[in-house]
């Protein structure tokens, strides 16, 4: 072999070494040999997935504050003792504005909500802030007062549509014997974010009532508290068999006294005009209302009832006793 060859035999040598050096150097360093590699690569996939869901929650985070701040907005404040202090006060004036009489207003411990995401955080560290952080703050307020029946249900309208953020829980009425005088027993909810104050232009902003005023004048005017006077009665002798007497209608006894949206659902309340006595129907619900006659709500919305008597089925508008039948 002469010195040519034999220099590149020697180059040929040094290359491939420092190739297969290479070679193992990148295979260990990759984790191939030692296998690390899929624990490298799952991790990968990891951080890009986290990106990702960063990368989505930032373009998201716009439309979350515009959400949030129309919360705030229209919360009565950012603490709990000017939040208490407001919502009686409100209550109060609301109250004394439409003619309740008696009004007194309380308010109920406040209940703190966690937020829902505390099992994302850590308990210590600079994420233990946003894992004990509360989601908001709920207060309770109940209203009792007295007054008559186009006070009470002006009230009821001005509190559903006052804009500041509530929930009417729960409604009670007690009418008085002549059903000129109702007890009313209101409980309302609503809240706020600790430490978030709204732009202080809550009483700018304009009622915003789900149904207008008018729609309840028939049923102030038709007052189905009310007990009708009695008419006089003319000293007449009948002189009819009684086996030819024509029964009356049961169902013109009966006086459908409103449309309510209970915790169940629908109801219908009906009221016997000359008992007092008082029943509720849910839909679909059914009761006796005279003999051999079961009356079953089949729906209700608005001012109007659809009632079932056997295989007939009527409809009645609020205010008016069931026989009194629309077309």
């Amino acid at each position: 072999m002469n010195r040519r060859k034999r220099r590149l035999v020697f180059v040929s040598t040094v290359i491939g070494v420092l190739g297969g050096a290479s070679m193992l150097g990148w295979a260990v360093g990759s984790g191939r040999l030692g296998g690390e590699r899929p624990g490298v690569v799952r991790n990968i996939g990891l951080y890009q997935k986290v990106l990702r869901t960063v990368r989505e929650e930032r373009k998201e985070r716009p439309s979350l504050d515009e959400r949030i701040a129309m919360v705030v907005d229209r919360s009565l404040g950012a603490e709990l003792e000017s939040v208490d202090s407001d919502l009686r006060r409100r209550l109060a004036m609301l109250a004394e504005s439409v003619g309740i009489r008696d009004a007194s207003v309380s308010t109920v411990g406040a209940a703190v909500v966690a937020t829902p995401a505390v099992r994302e955080f850590s308990r210590s560290g600079s994420e233990r802030i946003f894992r004990d952080e509360p989601d908001f703050v709920v207060l309770r307020a109940s209203v009792n007062g007295v007054g008559p029946i186009d006070a009470v249900v002006r009230f009821l309208h001005e509190l559903d549509a006052a804009p500041w953020l509530k929930r009417i829980v729960q409604v009670r009425l007690d009418p008085d014997r002549e059903g000129t005088s109702i007890a009313i027993a209101v409980s309302v909810v609503t809240l706020f974010i600790p430490g978030f104050a709204g732009d202080g232009e809550l009483d700018q902003r304009p009622p915003s009532s789900r149904w207008p005023e008018t729609r309840y004048q028939s049923l102030i005017a038709a007052n189905p508290f009310s007990l009708p006077d009695a008419a006089p009665t003319p000293d007449v002798v009948d002189s009819t068999p009684p086996s030819s007497v024509d029964r009356s209608d049961p169902r013109s006894a009966w006086l459908l006294t409103g449309i309510m949206e209970g915790p169940e659902g629908t109801e219908a309340w009906l009221r016997q005009i000359e008992s007092g006595e008082r029943i509720e129907l849910l839909v679909s619900g059914k009761k006796p209302i005279g003999r051999e006659i079961v009356l079953e709500l089949e729906a209700a919305s608005g001012d109007i009832a659809r009632f079932r008597v056997g295989d007939e089925t009527f409809r009645v508008l609020v205010g008016s006793t069931l026989d009194r039948q629309l077309p």
